[in-house]
């Protein structure tokens, strides 16, 4: 029995010390910042959701959010780390272990040298960030270490356990299972190539099984869950019918504003690099294809798998073009870029060892302003301070610390218990903080509204009885048009003609906070600033 299990280790030593990496480097950066950085808009909207779920509300049908999937992961882990911003963060970590590790497991296909595999770690670790969309980039990792899989041994089993993931992903986000099919689909063909149209069948209904398998919670829930089925449906018409993200101008290398310096420029440009490399990616990998042909190019998997893995992640990387969406697809985008010079003779490995060395660095680079550490040795002094989010201590910039703490002054203090509060529009984070579920489906909003839908809002308003409002009218993306008061302009009225203002000392000017009929006394409560140190500890 011991000389089996001494076996097994010596077998899969590689998979171990892989995991051992991707495990230590993903943790150990996490404690590192994991509670510096407060962000309640995109942030606050999973936060959001996992609470909700926690008081049994499902998204879509109590609450707009994403797929169920990675709600029931945070929630689920929730039970043993607490339910704060900073449990939530490291939860999600321990997804981006998977993806991390998967990513290493298909890079050991090109290279077993631990400096070539540590440059690896290295960047793909760095394009997880912002940690609570490390779902997306761990995901698409997944889809590429599978597909290596399928290619190298292309049997009916990896078929449908390939489906299965494909299905579990679509649970974490609809995008994932669209993605997963362009990408498989292609990979699937591929192998079957020359193996005739009855086989290709065979393997295609197999996967096609698999995936419908592992959709199968999301199946029993449109099922099961009163309700859910009508309003995912409506959901998904809302997403075809408006997308899911506001366009923005692709930050091209050559694009990088003139008054960017040091740092900033570097990063910046960084970027943009990174955004043209998508097309040289296709460019090169279609000049490798022409050259290898079908049987040469299924010697190299992880060349073919992180190629069309990339491929319909561009779709995500492109629809709002920012750091954020590009950590979506430059992990496999970096995976692939590094897999072309083993395709060839000679020198090829060497070429491709120094592609990993030269891309972990540039990695770091692009993403310098997303981590907290950065955070903190750029703040300037009195710009931070120490504040609890959930009962977690939390590093925060001065201006979101006044936006919490006025928060909870109108949500806990101001607002008895049955008096719903409403926070618009960029920031659902508040709801966790203060303890308070949204008395509208909508938590987030971004999109301008048609009259219906603003009608259909102030009825959901009017219904719920909301008595208190804080408002941030904010011009998203610096456009005039996206102020809530231009978005929703019949709810902005309603507001102006029902509601009167409330002063509270610790709400920035730029914000407002309102009550309905009638003001009430002033609140003075402050924030006492306060330099963090320099390695806040995380609670």
């Amino acid at each position: 029995m011991m000389s089996q299990i001494r076996q097994s280790l010596r077998a899969n030593f590689h998979a171990i010390w892989l995991a051992t990496l991707a495990v230590a480097l993903s943790v150990g950066w996490f404690l590192l910042d994991g509670n510096v950085k407060v962000n309640l808009a995109d942030e606050g909207y999973i936060w959001y959701g996992v609470r909700a779920m926690s008081h049994g509300h499902m998204p879509m049908r109590d609450f707009h959010g994403y797929d169920p999937g990675r709600y029931l992961w945070t929630y689920g882990w929730s039970w043993v780390l607490g339910d704060g911003l900073v449990s939530m963060r490291l939860a999600c970590v321990f997804f981006q272990c998977f993806g991390v590790l998967a990513g290493l497991l298909a890079a050991w296909r090109l290279s077993r040298n631990p400096f070539f595999l540590s440059c690896i770690a290295l960047a793909l670790c760095a394009w997880m960030h912002p940690r609570y969309k490390v779902f997306e980039q761990s995901i698409a990792l997944m889809f590429v270490y599978a597909a290596v899989l399928l290619l190298e041994k292309p049997s009916y089993r990896r078929h449908f356990w390939v489906g299965v993931l494909g299905g579990l992903a679509a649970f974490m986000g609809k995008n994932h299972g669209a993605y997963h099919v362009v990408a498989f689909a292609m990979i699937i063909a591929l192998a079957a190539w020359g193996e005739g149209w009855r086989e290709w069948s065979r393997r295609s209904a197999i996967w096609v099984g698999g995936t419908l398998i592992g959709y199968l919670p999301q199946w029993l829930m449109l099922i099961f869950v009163p309700g859910y089925f009508r309003h995912s449906v409506a959901t998904i018409g809302q997403i075809i019918a408006q997308g899911t993200n506001l366009p923005t101008r692709v930050p091209w290398p050559w694009l990088v504003p003139d008054h960017y310096t040091s740092w900033y420029r570097y990063s910046a440009i960084a970027e943009g690099c990174f955004y043209a490399a998508f097309p040289v990616l296709f460019v090169l990998a279609a000049i490798v294809a022409w050259r290898l042909r079908r049987a040469g190019l299924l010697k190299h998997p992880v060349l073919v798998a992180a190629v069309c893995v990339t491929l319909p992640y561009v779709h995500y990387v492109f629809s709002r073009p920012d750091i954020v969406h590009l950590s979506h697809g430059a992990p496999t985008l970096a995976l692939a870029l590094i897999a072309i010079p083993f395709t060839l003779a000679g020198t090829g490995r060497m070429i491709g060892m120094g592609a990993a060395a030269a891309l972990a660095p540039a990695c770091l680079v692009a993403n310098l302003f997303q981590y907290g550490i950065t955070l903190e040795s750029t703040a300037a002094p009195r710009s931070l301070v120490r504040v609890d989010v959930g009962g977690q201590q939390m590093v925060a910039p001065i201006y979101h610390a006044h936006v919490m703490k006025s928060a909870q002054i109108l949500a806990n203090e101001l607002a008895s218990p049955d008096e719903p509060v409403l926070f618009l529009p960029h920031m659902p984070g508040l709801y966790p903080l203060t303890g308070r579920l949204s008395p509208t489906n909508q938590i987030y909003f971004i999109f301008p509204a048609t009259p219906e839908e603003d009608r259909a809002l102030l009825a959901e308003i009017e219904a719920a009885n909301v008595q208190w409002v804080m408002l941030h009218d904010y011009p998203l993306d610096g456009r005039d048009d996206l102020r809530f008061r231009n978005t929703h302009p019949i709810v902005f009225d309603f507001f102006r003609k029902n509601f009167a203002p409330v002063k509270i000392a610790s709400l920035p000017p730029d914000m407002i906070a309102l009550r309905r009929n009638q003001p009430i006394p002033v609140a003075s409560d402050a924030i006492t600033e306060q330099r963090p140190s320099a390695s806040p500890e995380v609670r």
